[in-house]
């Protein structure tokens, strides 16, 4: 779409020069946004009114109605049915319960798959639904498909969500009691506090998780009592005790967010009065951790809008950089409103997508600002008021070219509001928040920064600091380099070259880096405020070994961490496995991180038998199995022996298997068959199973894929000669295959914005051949992104992703400022070499500060959290090099294009009888 359209003219004569109130200045056309900018100034008491408006709703919504959220809750599609068969036999278990409930469960109405995994005692049903069907609905259709078991069998139905703890749970409070407290008595009292929690109004129910529960003994069919489960707390770095847990659940009507909620329940666990020598204390609960998520990002963007005031002042001057600052600070309270309005929270995503736009609504705020500055000796004369006469010359210049650069940035990030899946669900509110802000910014930018302009900045004097005077000075020789290679015969073809050459060489440079990086989806953390350790256990163990092996690790945890530990939480503890979660002081307030804590607890836990120990740090994204790859040979009674030594044949073959991912070496350091000691199943067919870890999973997409053509061709044409079928191997990754799917998907998206974005950038230019052009600001990024990548040690992942999908709209947005502007000036009869020297000397200052402004404001988030750096340092290489040859190489392209666009449109003149081109 084009809001602007200048006539084709003549470069007026020097009279006209000379006496520029005469007629307006040459460029300056007939502009729709020109028009809604003089307007909203000359009535600016409704504009001011309307601003008041604005913030008035931004504040309330932030004080009053936005909730509070860590991550936003994702929908997992799955449901698990778990229970007790004490016969101590797997086979007996599968056929008695396991393979019965599959069956039933298998048909019900919107279940994809299922997996059954039978112990001696023990069975577990994963039941996956189909895209839409939530974990919740997806439980209730199984509940109601009354699958019937033996009658000494448990089953529990439990759906799952990523946002609770123990799938169910929205707060876990633990009551211990004195040294030497048995389960008995705990049990007795926590059915009190249980009931002093339930009478919250926003709580739907207080579940005490029994440590003793009555099971059925098969052999006697009698009901007896056992200990089926442990709970242990440290509430602080004292050490563990022996505790019980209370879930809670909040009331779906309750109209706390997660912050009041905690807070409901700690002031009434203040009041409850306990008998002598218990404590209560919340023990699992999200608020710490949004309270550490929020105040990071909150943080962050307040620097960075101190640091784009800031820039803003030494790049421009005082009163530009105030009116930055106080519009994109205006553009962040009416964000919030809009979050409000459409139902989302405050959370990390959604602040995250409004840090991310502070990188990119800067262009708004500088460009504009800049630009009526620079305009103040070229009035409008068709406005009585010479402020209004230079409002208007300022935004009929560059009014259409941010437009267009506004509504490129929303088209790129429009297709990832349709990606599915987990990875969708994840990400969908950073594209929301996103358009909903960069709008809302294009808009207030010809409203707003023009009142602001008419009585603040051009009542004083341009800037005249000695960096404002170097820009220009640098903008001048710029502008001279741009048009050198035209009309400056074999020397001008040389420097060009050489320009031209230099742009070829850094694409290929970041292209070499890209090849030499690792891929994973979603990578292990750098650091983190968590851990947790799981333990899992051999079939035989007694709940009483079990206990014994804890002790062992309760210990190690205590003294490797010391006073870094906040408070730790069993939220699993019995015969077959423990989990537990630890909280770890903040980021940035120890010298230690994170994934050096898990190496020393594993160093500390080495010696220690009868269990497979697992500790890691708590992940931002979806969490990193220990053993990610997974082999499956589907086996029936015939070829169960023939699948099991070839399981084992995989197994020691990948031990201490290398792969090259970029310039490192990583390698398998463990693998086991996962199903010894159990039946397992998947979709009622009979597999075993081997499984891999690795030493640096940080690459994962990559090494599972590389690592599943390795066991192909070493194993696959062996099948036939251990006497079982060619399709008895396969491979299932888990959640990584859901999320290779999903990523998929993104890629996908990616594509569509590019088309989407050409097909907008032809509508603004009239031209494909200069929409192309326009382009070349993507691979000029390809430098400054896999060389800081690189730097920095990131692979590429999912986050990555989404900053080069925020990185393409910015740097685009660059180039079709230069060669908007350069049009401008062809049409008022410039020659090729002449418009793009113009182009450059007028884009130069804002084309450096937007870039300046935006590395700047993203440098605190990038250097203080890990789980955003890759993001981050994506945009702020990629904007670097950009922006650099953009300025230096991108007008030798410029010029070769209108070298050959020109006789063709000339001739094109010719005919209509219009004046031609020079």
């Amino acid at each position: 779409m084009s809001i602007q359209t200048p006539p084709d003219a003549d470069r007026p004569s020097p009279a006209e020069e000379e006496a520029p109130s005469a007629a307006p200045p040459p460029d300056s056309g007939r502009s729709t946004i020109a028009d809604i900018a003089t307007g909203a100034s000359r009535r600016w008491a409704l504009t001011v009114a309307l601003l008041v408006a604005v913030l008035a709703s931004g504040l309330y919504a932030f004080f009053v109605g936005l909730d509070r959220q860590g991550f936003p809750p994702v929908d997992t599609p799955i449901s698990f049915v778990t229970g007790a068969y004490f016969v101590g036999d797997p086979e007996q278990v599968d056929a008695d319960v396991a393979a019965p409930l599959e069956e039933v469960l298998g048909e019900v109405d919107g279940v994809s798959s299922t997996t059954t995994q039978s112990q001696p005692n023990t069975f577990a049903v994963i039941v996956e639904f189909e895209d839409g069907v939530s974990s919740e609905e997806g439980t209730e259709r199984l509940i109601a498909a009354g699958a019937e078991v033996p009658d000494a069998a448990q089953v529990e139905y439990r759906s799952v969500s990523a946002a609770s703890f123990v799938g169910e749970y929205d707060l876990l409070v633990s009551l211990v009691g004195p040294d030497g407290v048995s389960p008995e008595d705990l049990q007795a009292r926590a059915e009190g506090l249980a009931d002093a929690l339930a009478s919250i109004d926003a709580v739907d129910a207080a579940e005490v998780r029994d440590l003793i529960s009555e099971v059925v003994d098969p052999a006697t069919g009698e009901q007896v009592e056992r200990l089926t489960r442990y709970t242990r707390v440290a509430l602080d770095d004292a050490g563990y005790q022996a505790a019980i847990a209370v879930g809670l659940t909040q009331a779906e009507d309750s109209d706390l967010d997660v912050l009041e909620f905690s807070n409901a329940v700690q002031a009434q666990l203040d009041d409850t009065a306990l008998d002598e020598g218990y404590e209560a204390a919340i023990t699992a609960d999200f608020a710490i951790s949004v309270r550490q998520q929020l105040d990071s990002l909150s943080s962050n963007l307040r620097t960075g809008l101190i640091a784009v005031a800031l820039v803003s002042l030494l790049l421009i001057g005082w009163r530009a950089a105030v009116m930055t600052a106080g519009f994109m600070a205006t553009v962040m309270i009416a964000a919030l409103a809009l979050l409000w309005s459409i139902g989302f929270s405050l959370n990390t995503i959604t602040l995250f997508g409004l840090i991310l736009t502070l990188g990119l609504l800067v262009d708004d705020a500088i460009v504009i600002s800049e630009s009526i500055d620079a305009n103040r000796e070229e009035p409008d004369p068709r406005e009585d008021d010479e402020r209004l006469g230079v409002i208007r010359t300022a935004l009929a210049r560059v009014g259409s070219a941010s437009l267009a650069g506004t509504l490129t940035t929303v088209v790129v990030f429009s297709p990832l509001l349709f990606v599915s899946g987990i990875i969708g669900e994840f990400v969908s509110p950073i594209p929301t928040t996103v358009i909903m802000t960069l709008l809302a910014s294009f808009l207030f930018s010809i409203l707003f920064i023009p009142v602001a302009a008419r009585a603040f900045l051009l009542r004083g004097t341009a800037g005249r600091n000695p960096i404002v005077l170097a820009l220009r000075a640098m903008a001048k020789a710029a502008g001279r380099l741009a048009a050198y290679p035209s009309g400056n015969g074999w020397k001008g073809w040389l420097v060009g070259l050489g320009l031209a050459g230099f742009a070829f060489i850094a694409i290929g440079a970041g292209g070499a880096l890209a090849g030499n990086l690792g891929f994973s989806i979603f990578p292990t953390g750098k650091d983190s405020v968590g851990l947790t350790i799981n333990a899992e256990f051999p079939p035989g163990t007694t709940i009483e070994q079990s206990q014994t092996i804890a002790d062992q690790i309760d210990g190690v945890v205590v003294d490797t961490l010391g006073a870094e530990l906040v408070r730790s939480q069993y939220v699993r503890g019995n015969e077959r496995v423990i989990e537990t979660f630890i909280d770890l002081t903040p980021i940035g307030s120890r010298e230690t991180t994170a994934p050096e804590y898990v190496a020393e607890i594993e160093e500390g836990i080495a010696d220690i038998q009868g269990a497979r120990i697992t500790v890691a740090q708590t992940e931002n994204g979806p969490p990193l199995e220990e053993f990610p790859f997974a082999a499956q040979i589907e086996v029936t009674s015939e070829t169960a022996e023939a699948g099991q030594e070839l399981v084992q044949d995989i197994r020691d073959d990948l031990v201490g298997t290398e792969f090259a991912v970029g310039e490192e070496t990583v390698t398998i350091t463990d693998a086991i068959v996962s199903t010894d000691g159990q039946v397992f199943r998947a979709d009622g067919e009979r597999y075993v199973e081997v499984r891999a870890a690795y030493d640096d999973p940080s690459s994962l997409t990559a090494l599972v894929t590389d690592t599943q053509e390795l066991v192909e061709d070493r194993f696959g044409s062996e099948l036939a000669d251990r006497g079982l079928p060619q399709e008895a191997l396969g491979f299932d990754f888990g959640l990584e295959s859901d999320n290779q799917e999903d990523f998929a998907g993104l890629a996908l998206a990616g594509q569509i914005a590019l088309v989407l974005m050409l097909v907008l950038i032809a509508a603004q230019f009239r031209s494909i051949a200069q929409s192309l052009l326009i382009f070349l600001a993507i691979p000029f990024s390809f430098l400054g992104v896999f060389s800081l990548l690189t730097i920095t040690d990131n692979p590429l992942s999912f986050l990555v992703t989404v900053g080069f999908i925020a990185l393409i709209g910015v740097a685009v947005n660059n180039t079709i400022l230069l060669v908007e502007a350069a049009n401008r000036a062809r049409r008022g009869g410039a020659t090729a070499g002449e418009a793009i020297r113009e182009a450059v000397e007028r884009r130069f200052r804002p084309l450096i500060a937007t870039t300046i402004t935006t590395v700047v404001g993203l440098l605190p988030l990038s250097l203080s959290d890990p789980f955003w750096e890759s993001l981050g340092f994506t945009l702020i290489g990629g904007l670097i090099s950009s922006t650099l040859l953009v300025l230096v190489s991108f007008p030798v392209f410029y010029l070769a294009l209108e070298a050959m666009r020109t006789p063709v449109r000339n001739w094109w003149r010719r005919k209509r009888g219009r004046p031609l081109l020079t």
